[in-house]
């Protein structure tokens, strides 16, 4: 019995701790963030300046807009969830959203208040967007 309510109690902290990375984050990424930088095939860095237009907006509730100045370009709602990829990442936390085709997905970062949507690893031809803070 107490191996039993052990594993329990375990499995219940674990799901605890998933569920609070996520909140976590969606929290921290709720705002209005700029494009910044792409990095990936065809392996050119394309750096934008501030004021670019490119916006995307996060918002708590699960809803996410993108902007190209004042013009909305898709508006729809996201999801964060925990996906292992291929090889290891420092998050393993996705983010998905009906913009994507057949329920795409990106891996999502935040480092030094700078946001990061990258494809898998296992993606030939994969990359990351890089994204500032403008909120």
């Amino acid at each position: 019995m107490k191996r039993i309510f052990l594993s329990l109690l375990i499995t219940f902290l674990f799901s605890c701790k998933k569920d609070s990375d996520i909140s976590n984050l969606q929290n921290t990424i709720a705002g209005s963030w700029e494009y910044e930088n792409f990095i990936g095939y065809p392996f050119i860095n394309r750096v934008s300046p501030p004021g670019n237009g490119k916006i995307i907006v996060i918002g708590k509730d699960g809803s996410f807009k993108r902007f190209q100045h004042d013009t909305l370009m898709f508006s729809g709602k996201y999801t964060l969830t925990k996906k292992n990829d291929c090889y290891q990442r420092n998050s393993n936390i996705v983010f998905s959203t009906n913009e994507y085709p057949d329920n795409d997905y990106r891996y999502i970062e935040l480092n030094n208040g700078e946001l990061t949507l990258s494809t898998p690893n296992c993606y030939q031809d994969g990359g990351t967007v890089y994204y500032r803070r403008i909120e």
